[in-house]
């Protein structure tokens, strides 16, 4: 048995002393005359340096890669969830020394298709938003960005990021119906695929977005599906319109009123009648003409009549190899947002900066957990730590020797 005696002064502070609580010790002590039984300081002992490091690693990957709560942790290891927090900052402080965290991956990844997703924390009764990318073929974060706003600048942003982090230029993207995500996948300027399911009623309707750019002038050939047309093989229908504008708008009218205009006659036009239905994203399904097209999820096919514009064929093909044999949802992005709110503990000084350094840390681990392999803590553990999650099995060793040796 072993048990906490004081602490001793050493140069870079005071360290935690132990005392061996044995019969044997006890015995020692009688005989030689000594005034206290055997001590050691946990600093000085090899075995008890790796098992520190055994240890203090399984608490990293329940507190960072598995992403348990503050509070379930330090009950789980029988520490204060104060002291948890003090170690939650020093392995933040200990990637970012050991590597950026600008580099989300060490390696560029094989992505062609990324998801993208806001969420909001408080900050000071404050409202700040999360913005994240996540690659479908690495199922990794490859860009975030911590911002006061969600605007089309912020997630173009987060886009450039997650495109630095890639092989491939990226083809396809995947959001929620935000008015600047779409803005953004607008404003690129190249041939891309924009894959929209709303998070809100209607669950089962899907737009697609599709954008080539012909003579200066951009196209885009909008598509109207449901949420389960590439779930199974069969005949589909669906509904698409094509329009056409200039890639940059035309200049804004000067402000106020014409020299001259307010003496001149006015003209009345001929009163229009104001044309009934849908606006909007979903009026695609009411405007939009018929087709129909074949689907094979499992050979990833679609078939179309031959009359019809190659841009259909060409965002159902990206559309079927993102979710063949499944329904249409934007939520592989939506699911690290909603860990990241769930399981985000702002401590320390609460700004942007520190909020957004805190997730990249997060993420980092989760893209590389192997990342916690390559670390070495520098901190004091106090004696409570060990008295609570020493196994009998390990015991044996360390009285043989740290308390005996």
């Amino acid at each position: 048995m072993i048990g906490t005696n004081g602490t001793h002064e050493r140069k870079s502070g005071r360290v935690e002393v132990f005392i061996c609580k044995n019969q044997e010790c006890l015995n020692e002590k009688r005989k030689k005359g000594f005034k206290k039984a055997r001590q050691f300081v946990i600093t000085s002992s090899y075995e008890y340096k790796e098992l520190t490091n055994t240890k203090v690693k399984a608490l990293y990957e329940d507190l960072l890669k598995d992403g348990a709560k503050n509070k379930t942790i330090a009950k789980k290891y029988g520490v204060s969830p104060a002291q948890i927090s003090a170690l939650r900052n020093e392995i933040e402080n200990t990637i970012e020394r050991h590597r950026k965290l600008d580099k989300l991956v060490d390696v560029p990844q094989p992505d062609k298709a990324i998801a993208m997703d806001e969420t909001f924390l408080k900050i000071e009764g404050k409202t700040i938003y999360v913005i994240i990318a996540t690659g479908y073929t690495s199922r990794k974060t490859l860009g975030v960005k911590v911002s006061t706003s969600r605007a089309e600048q912020d997630m173009r942003e987060v886009f450039e990021e997650a495109e630095r982090n890639t092989k491939y230029p990226i083809a396809t993207v995947t959001s929620d119906a935000w008015g600047a995500t779409i803005a953004m996948v607008r404003n690129l300027g190249r041939p891309i695929t924009h894959v929209i399911h709303k998070h809100k009623k209607p669950y089962k309707k899907v737009v697609i977005l599709r954008y080539e750019y012909v003579d200066g002038e951009r196209i885009i050939t909008t598509i109207g599906v449901k949420n389960s047309a590439v779930k199974r093989r069969g005949k589909r229908e669906a509904r698409y319109t094509i329009t056409k504008g200039p890639v940059t708008p035309p200049p804004s009218k000067n402000r106020g009123r014409p020299k001259g205009s307010k003496t001149k006659k006015k003209k009345v036009a001929p009163k229009e009648e104001n044309k009934r239905g849908k606006k909007g994203l979903f009026k695609v399904f009411d405007k939009g003409t018929k087709f129909y097209f074949i689907v094979d999820p499992y050979r990833k096919t679609v078939k179309l009549s031959k009359n019809l514009p190659a841009s259909l064929a060409t965002a159902l093909a990206d559309l079927l190899q993102l979710f063949a044999r499944m329904s249409i949802q934007n939520n592989l992005a939506e699911t690290k947002n909603s860990i990241i709110r769930a399981l985000m503990c702002l401590t320390g000084p609460k700004t942007i900066e520190s909020a957004e350094r805190k997730i990249r840390a997060m993420l980092l681990v989760k893209n590389q957990p192997d990342i916690l392999n390559e670390l070495r803590i520098q901190r004091n553990v106090r004696g409570t730590f060990y008295m609570n999650n020493l196994k009998l099995i390990e015991l044996p060793t360390i009285e043989k020797g740290v308390i005996f040796a």
